[in-house]
């Protein structure tokens, strides 16, 4: 972000300032800041002092009205509870906005106050051009919709790093309450012709997490999963099953994206495909590549999804008889998309026993926290086997810490704020307590959203069809 706003050449100047004047001595962060202070001539202390010594990030809050842009900064937090007191800093933000408004005339684009006003440009514009700036930014629906149009004529306002950051800020935004999820969903419709592996890996991971958090809502679960398929149904059909040679490596891991988020919307051509695939490979052991290794986890997990004992049975076979931890591991994250109560319970049992080594326990988990229908139950086996867990891994407080996170992960019911509260009452938590913060925090999160917009995004799911 320093470099961004100073420029690269003068950043660059700036360090060889410091470290020739430093060279076989001791230096402070203050001499660093000196030094790029004296090569830009711009007070670089007083631009960087809030990033490193103020605890948090802003977020800038975009409003439209009668022809004028207007931005005020305040402090974000993922929960949306900045209490006033923690609301106080200024921070020195390098806004980025492209195309730059005549108005603004610090060539660094700096708000170094709490707001300031400019003039609509015509058409798009955008905050944090390249995203180099450490900050969210909050948009109005109006500029939602340019900025898609933009990126769907395949505007060059908007690079790789700038369309998958407005994913990234965007959905944040949302699922915190800053906007609403609607105008997530709104700006995502405008992807349709985006291509690369970066932009889909977050769409696919943040359009899929609206889904899992609203599976309770049986109806805005399936409208969701709609959406889902109508997003990747061109990429499905363009990109395929298959590998070609010499194929580049990013358009090898879109494939699994686009084919793992069709798999998990239930695209009927795509699930077909799986079992039919998964089939042949099972039956014969000459046939193993019709299951590319890039994508076997996502085809496994098709299967499974759609399934039952027979095909759990199989995938249960390849992971005992796999001769490499990566390909047991492949197994062992799939397995937990099995849908029958009996069969989950028997993935949850293969967890802890001797046949998963005891490090690999998170991905058995993993799997099984992405299981709408597996998600509470396996909270409850953790609850009920925790004396076993917590010996294993007392020395491992990382892994433990995951046991605890991973199956409370994507739930969204505020009782359980106070079940995992009471069930650690009265244990010794220190060691892996920001874990444990985090998994609380995650379920006040989760349930804020759901009970915040449940209905309104019920209705615009609707109101668009899904």
């Amino acid at each position: 972000m320093l470099s961004n706003w100073l420029t690269v050449d003068v950043f660059l100047a700036g360090i060889r300032r410091y470290l020739k004047k430093h060279e076989y001595s001791n230096a402070t962060t203050d001499d660093l800041w000196n030094a790029l202070s004296e090569e830009s001539k711009i007070d670089v202390r007083e631009f960087m002092n809030t990033w490193t010594r103020v605890i948090g990030i802003p977020i800038l809050d975009v409003t439209e009205t009668d022809g004028v842009v207007s931005v005020e900064q305040h402090r974000y937090l993922s929960t949306n509870d900045v209490k006033p007191e923690e609301d106080e800093t200024v921070w020195w933000v390098p806004m980025g906005v492209h195309p730059k408004p005549a108005s603004i005339t610090d060539p660094n684009q700096t708000l170094k106050t709490r707001s300031l006003k400019f003039e609509v440009p015509e058409g798009a514009y955008i905050f944090n051009k390249d995203y180099s700036g450490v900050f969210r930014t909050n948009y109005p629906p109006s500029a939602i919709a340019r900025i898609g149009q933009a990126i769907l004529s395949g505007s060059d306002l908007l690079g790789l790093s700038d369309r998958a950051g407005l994913v990234a800020d965007i959905s944040s935004l949302a699922k915190s309450g800053h906007t609403e999820t609607k105008n997530f969903l709104d700006l995502v419709q405008y992807y349709k012709n985006e291509n690369t592996y970066v932009v889909w890996e977050l769409l696919a991971q943040r359009v899929g997490e609206i889904g899992a958090i609203f599976a309770a809502n049986e109806a805005v679960h399936q409208q969701v999963l709609h959406f889902q398929r109508n997003l990747v149904d061109q990429m499905v059909e363009k990109l395929g099953w298959e590998f070609p040679e010499g194929e580049d490596y990013l358009t090898s891991r879109l494939r699994n994206v686009i084919l793992r988020a069709a798999g998990r919307a239930g695209h009927q051509a795509t699930v077909a495909e799986a079992k039919r695939r998964f089939k042949i490979f099972v039956s014969d052991a000459s046939q193993d590549s019709i299951l590319h290794p890039s994508i076997r986890q996502t085809a496994f997990e098709m299967v499974l999804t759609n399934g039952g004992e027979e095909e759990f049975r199989q995938v249960l076979k390849y992971f005992r008889s796999a001769p490499k931890q990566d390909q047991q591991v492949v197994a062992l994250l799939a397995l937990g998309s099995v849908q029958q109560p009996e069969l989950i319970a028997e993935v949850q049992a293969l967890a802890i026993s001797e046949h998963v080594r005891p490090q690999d326990i998170t991905y058995a988990l993993a799997g099984l926290s992405g299981n709408a229908k597996a998600r509470l139950s396996t909270w409850e086996f953790i609850k009920k086997n925790w004396t076993l867990i917590s010996d294993r891994y007392k020395s491992s407080m990382g892994l433990l810490g995951l046991c605890v996170k991973y199956p409370l992960a994507q739930l969204a019911d505020k009782a359980l704020v106070q079940d995992v509260t009471e069930f650690f009452a009265e244990k010794d938590t220190k060691d892996f307590q920001r874990a444990l913060d985090q998994a609380i925090e995650g379920l006040n999160v989760n349930s804020a959203w759901v009970e915040r917009e449940q209905e309104s995004l019920g209705e615009w799911l609707t109101s668009n069809k899904y």
